[in-house]
């Protein structure tokens, strides 16, 4: 069976990311007699420790020089195992992403000035939505169809040691509100942002206003106005001209550092104007509880959320998720990374009585392996019960993969 095969595959990479990384023991290398030892030093990862898998010196130079390029190539392959006729189903998910950010001060025009291009080129495959009928997404970054577009196109502006920072543009919302870096981790969509707001992020970006506010003790205040037309390909077209609603979002959040751990708590809410008002409010937290080694870039982190949307319009009016991320599994393995997460999403009563729809529930598991600076890749488990609130329980395994040229 497929699912056997990827389950098995899922042990054998985690067993593999515990064996030493290759290297070159000079206890084994045997001169001749007189001759000088040479300095051979252990090889880490790939060729060498960059970030990028080709050369970065032009990369470097360029950078210096205020023009940042990056681009990458993504992949989510997953195999979904239905208990209820035991069918079992597999997709491929690719995607290409190019960005370049200019620089207004290494260009040496004016201060806090950054022009930003994100162009991404993906594949449909097939995502959970059709094949076991959920709310939720099994995969974070599902092209949903094929894509070929400038995904974002905004210019920002900092003042005054971003006491104050303007965003306009064509941009994904999740970048700044219920942004944690912790549920980033997880492949499930659920855990990337509370997903009973409608807001434009990956693949439906769209033209927005961001503006945001610095207070002291590190307390931001910002909000959103955007186009509410979630429409994948969308230009600003519908923004300037009112065909579609628009979203307003409004977040107010602090940063933290307890004892040199961090964390970020934040509170918001958001209204979108259509034929009928909706609106809805949500919190969420993420903190690191502990360290580990000496540079305390390993430990344990948790992150929670909880979103309310206005009952008699949305499909799930209350939804509430969390989980915890262990990174340093060894001294050898110690950008290597563990996660757990849990999420509810409780349908409305409407559903509740025409399709018997309860909740559904998601648990993931995933392992993150650091192969090199440019490379990992990421085994993971999902279990959905009850998808869409009244389907039989069903498995996603899955396997991500991310190379940064």
């Amino acid at each position: 069976m497929l699912y056997r095969f990827y389950l098995k595959l899922f042990l054998v990479l985690i067993y593999i990311s515990f064996l030493p990384v290759f290297a070159i023991d000079e206890s084994v290398i045997t001169l001749d007699e007189g001759a000088e030892v040479p300095k051979i030093e252990k090889i880490k990862g790939y060729i060498e420790e960059s970030p990028y898998l080709v050369n970065p010196k032009y990369r470097t130079k360029l950078e210096d020089r205020g023009i940042d390029i990056q681009s990458s190539y993504m992949t989510n392959s997953f195999v979904t195992r239905n208990r209820e006729n035991r069918a079992t189903k597999g997709t491929y998910q690719g995607l290409y992403n190019l960005s370049v950010d200019l620089d207004s001060e290494k260009l040496n025009l004016y201060k806090g000035g950054k022009l930003h291009i994100l162009y991404q080129v993906g594949n449909k495959g097939r995502n959970s939505m059709e094949f076991l009928n959920t709310y939720s997404d099994m995969s974070s970054y599902d092209p949903m169809k094929s894509i070929n577009q400038i995904s974002e196109l905004y210019y920002e502006q900092s003042f005054k040691d971003d006491i104050l920072n303007l965003k306009i543009g064509k941009q994904d919302a999740n970048a700044d509100f219920q942004a944690l870096g912790t549920g980033f981790e997880f492949l499930n969509l659920s855990f990337s942002f509370i997903d009973n707001t409608p807001m434009p992020l990956f693949p439906s970006q769209q033209t927005g206003i961001r503006a945001r506010i610095k207070l002291p003790k590190e307390i931001y205040i910002q909000n959103g106005f955007y186009d509410g037309n979630l429409k994948i390909g969308a230009g600003p077209k519908s923004f300037f001209t009112g065909e579609n609603d628009y979203l307003n979002m409004t977040e107010i959040y602090k940063l933290t550092d307890f004892k040199g751990k961090e964390g970020k708590y934040l509170i918001g809410d958001w209204i979108k104007t259509s034929d009928k008002t909706n609106y809805g409010f949500y919190a969420g937290f993420e903190q690191k509880l502990t360290d580990r080694f000496e540079d305390k870039s390993g430990g344990l982190s948790v992150f929670g959320q909880f979103g309310y949307a206005r009952n008699s319009i949305n499909d799930v009016p209350y939804y509430a998720g969390g989980g915890f991320v262990f990174k340093g599994i060894t001294k050898k393995r110690k950008d290597d990374s563990v996660g757990i997460a849990f999420g509810w999403h409780q349908f409305n009563k409407i559903l509740h009585k025409t399709e018997h729809a309860t909740a559904e529930k998601v648990i993931e598991l995933f392992y993150k392996i650091k192969l090199t600076e440019f490379l990992y890749i990421q085994p993971d488990i999902q279990y959905i019960m009850k998808p869409s609130g009244s389907e039989k329980d069903a498995f996603a395994f899955g396997l991500r993969t991310c190379i940064t040229f």
